[in-house]
């Protein structure tokens, strides 16, 4: 019984229905509803809870966690950040977007269900209206709605999907290609020139919502990590 609770709150807070901040309802008015013990009820919020999805406060009640905490330690790669901090004036600009089935892009993305509907967004980071970085995203429809009326020109993806939907997984993987004829063109450099792929899927709990591929000049750019083990 706590795993049927438990999924029906994670879709409330997946759906976007209630989101960063929303006060859950007290676990006795819940155990009421889903005619159920309180300790089921709390076992599903304790599950929740480490999943990074909720924050309890005693006393204080449950509401739903904000994402910040998550992507601060999981480390988004802000694209944004890193072309003002070179003194640009940045601008993100969408060339096409189109809806298609999750079976279109599972051999990049093998956790979306094949007949999911999914988002594509083809789109540039520029600086000085130039294009700087290109992103080919995908959002997985069913975890995030809402994403078919958003003008992400006004607001990028990352920020609209994280401050609905709490990260709590990531992957992200690195590697080095040849820039295809397209993308040369569009980043200004010259053809065959080596860029860098960082492709990235991110779940809230165990949904997948989004997955991104973001392609860099390689001498323009490079990626930094820092592990910093606890002391003895």
């Amino acid at each position: 019984m706590f795993k049927q609770i438990e999924r029906a709150i994670r879709n409330e807070i997946v759906s976007g229905r209630w989101p960063c901040g929303h006060r859950i309802p007290p676990e006795l008015q819940m155990a009421n509803a889903y005619n159920a013990a309180r300790s089921t009820v709390s076992k599903a919020m304790a599950r929740l809870s480490e999943a990074g999805l909720v924050d309890r406060k005693r006393r204080q009640g449950t509401t739903v966690a904000s994402p910040t905490e998550a992507h601060e330690v999981i480390g988004y790669l802000d694209v944004r950040q890193e072309i003002e901090r070179k003194g640009r004036r940045y601008n993100y600009r969408v060339l096409r977007s189109r809806t298609i089935k999750g079976r279109s892009i599972s051999e990049s993305w093998s956790s979306i269900p094949s007949e999911t509907p999914v988002l594509r967004l083809d789109a540039v980071h520029c600086g000085f209206d130039n294009p700087e970085v290109l992103e080919e995203r995908y959002i997985n429809l069913d975890a995030a709605p809402d994403a078919l009326g958003v003008n992400f020109e006004l607001e990028t993806p990352t920020t609209w999907l994280l401050m609905r939907l709490p990260c709590t997984r990531l992957r992200h993987t690195i590697r080095a290609a040849v820039a295809s004829v397209e993308q040369a063109k569009m980043l200004g450099v010259p053809e065959k020139s080596i860029v860098l792929i960082s492709l990235r899927q991110s779940w809230a709990a165990d949904v997948p919502v989004t997955f991104v591929k973001l392609t860099f000049p390689a001498d323009q750019n490079q990626f930094v990590g820092e592990f910093n083990p606890p002391q003895a």
